[in-house]
């Protein structure tokens, strides 16, 4: 089986108005099989509910999955077993390790996780030097080699807020590979979109996918996708191609 999936940090309600035909217009151009998101809100998910009635989304009345994190997933594709989410003790109280099982037609399951990492400039981490993020990617390790099954496909991405950090914690702990290394690829740039960001002494690859070896991929890339001048974020995405 081949499909396709995206990671994108949607930038929470910033500039929603100016966004939110670009966002419609990217994901059915584009027509990622599974749809990894951050930094969402209801406004934006209804949005994509109204945009992409061909999928569905991972439902839970915790607050996290409708302002937090969001999985989207081809209703002709793929069928839900069971979702959850991972406490990580993060400065940000609704964020978590989003993740679901999902049951392909021969009944094999694709493991598929979303998470933010707390950013660089919080708070405390500007005052005292000190990460939160390491500890995050710990628990993140530590919890997928739980929640995996044995010989089943697994995926995480998002927003690592960090280029090395998180994806060697978690290669260490899991084993599981950044897409763009395996491909023997530089990892393009992520953020900052510019326009609409104006976060411009940032360069950074932090929006991150990383697989374990029950996945093959084909190819990775960051589209770099805009429409009368609107770009759907301030992160770029990262999308992939996967042979399971």
């Amino acid at each position: 089986m081949r499909f396709t999936v995206m990671t994108q940090n949607l930038w929470n309600t910033i500039r929603w108005d100016e966004r939110k035909e670009c966002v419609r217009s990217f994901f059915r151009l584009y027509s990622p099989d599974i749809i990894c998101l951050q930094e969402v809100r209801p406004e934006l998910l209804s949005w994509i509910d109204e945009s992409l009635p061909d999928y569905n989304r991972i439902r839970d009345p915790f607050i996290g999955w409708t302002n937090e994190g969001s999985i989207y997933y081809r209703k002709d594709l793929f069928t839900e077993v069971c979702h959850g989410e991972v406490f990580l003790d993060m400065p940000e109280p609704d964020r978590r390790l989003f993740w679901t099982r999902l049951k392909i037609a021969d009944g094999r399951t694709l493991f598929v996780s979303t998470v933010h990492l707390t950013w660089q400039g919080n708070a405390d981490e500007v005052a005292t030097g000190t990460t939160y993020r390491h500890r995050e990617a710990i628990t993140i390790g530590e919890s997928l080699k739980d929640l995996v099954l044995e010989n089943e496909g697994a995926i995480v991405c998002g927003d690592f807020n960090d280029p090395f950090h998180p994806v060697e914690t978690i290669k260490r702990i899991t084993g599981m590979q950044e897409v763009f290394w395996i491909l023997g690829q530089i990892a393009p740039v992520t953020f900052p979109c510019s326009p609409p960001s104006d976060e411009i002494n940032l360069v950074e690859s932090i929006d991150k996918m990383m697989i374990n070896d029950r996945l093959r991929v084909l190819m990775a890339d960051s589209p770099h996708y805009r429409l009368a001048g609107a770009a759907s974020s301030d992160h770029w995405s990262v999308e992939a191609l996967f042979e399971y």
